[in-house]
């Protein structure tokens, strides 16, 4: 099974003040989102902020979580202030089949790395076998 929780605060830049296409950017956004054929995902606007939020899980490791991975570094690409959170734990993982493995997304890079909270996800989430 593969399991993916993720977040992300869509900001153009680094200076709050300074953001003169974010609307633009976040109507791009929501346009590939639309594309990739996610009607039920979407950035949204909350008190001034914009943000997205997403939940998948999956038999196995499918282009859904692919996409959702490259809707991660289309974000970075575009509104380089952005940041945010991937969690991704996928059982049938040759590196990582018991450990959730982070995406981070801040200042315009996608950096990844494994989970020290929730992981190793047996004994610390579930029992073993």
């Amino acid at each position: 099974m593969v399991e993916l929780h993720g977040w992300i605060t869509i900001r153009e830049n680094y200076k709050e003040t300074d953001e003169d296409n974010i609307y633009e950017i976040v109507d791009d956004i929501n346009r590939v989102i639309y594309e990739l054929g996610y009607p039920e995902l979407k950035a949204k606007w909350m008190n001034g902020e914009c943000c997205f939020q997403c939940s998948f899980y999956t038999n196995h490791w499918d282009g859904r979580i692919q996409d959702i991975i490259n809707l991660y570094n289309l974000v970075a690409e575009k509104a380089i202030g952005s940041y945010g959170l991937l969690y991704v734990y996928d059982d049938e993982s040759k590196s990582d089949n018991n450990r959730f493995v982070i995406y981070k997304l801040a200042r315009g890079k996608i950096e990844k790395s494994a989970d020290s909270l929730l992981s190793p996800c047996i004994p610390t989430v579930e029992d073993g076998i």
